[in-house]
């Protein structure tokens, strides 16, 4: 079964470190993403102090998994590149490249949203001292899945296809 159909969200993880090694794989795998005129607007924060991961844990309902979480990685939009209205697809890319890489790793992941909401970039900003010529695009809470769930059933669905000849 390939990657994409193994991949679940993973709210909840075990009290238990993830391997540097596994964090360098992952951060890896993101800047493998592609990226608009190979401008790669990324930069990531990888966040393991768990106050942080706590206080981060209440920007919004969704980021509540980050506190329990072994560390959090924030991709972030680099600004001064040559297409930025193309850094939020830039980013999605990144951002999915880790999800996979998680499930590669044997970890789990799940994927907590904040660009472009402006409550949860300021909660953010009065959390972490981020530079601005960086934005936030998202928090991924990683760590050992707490319980051993199955993915979820397949979501193709043909009706939703439409073949141009």
């Amino acid at each position: 079964m390939s990657l994409c159909l193994q991949r679940r969200s993973v709210r909840n993880f075990q009290d238990k470190a993830v391997e540097e090694e596994k964090i360098e794989a992952l951060l890896t795998s993101a800047m493998q993403a592609p990226s608009a005129r190979n401008q790669q607007p990324w930069e990531f924060y990888v966040i393991k102090n768990k106050k942080i991961l706590e206080k981060l844990s209440t920007i919004s309902g969704g980021a509540r998994h980050l506190n329990g979480a072994a560390l959090g990685i924030m991709p972030l939009i680099k600004h001064d590149v040559p297409a930025p209205d193309m850094c939020p697809q830039d980013l999605s890319a990144a951002t999915q490249n880790i999800l996979l890489e998680a499930t590669n790793q044997g970890l789990g992941a799940v994927w907590i949203g904040v660009y472009p909401k402006e409550d949860r970039l300021a909660n953010i900003a009065s959390i972490l001292d981020i530079p601005k010529e960086l934005t936030p695009f998202c928090l991924i809470a990683i760590g050992y899945p707490s319980t051993d769930d199955s993915p979820k059933p397949l979501r193709y669905d043909p009706s939703r296809v439409q073949v141009i000849e």
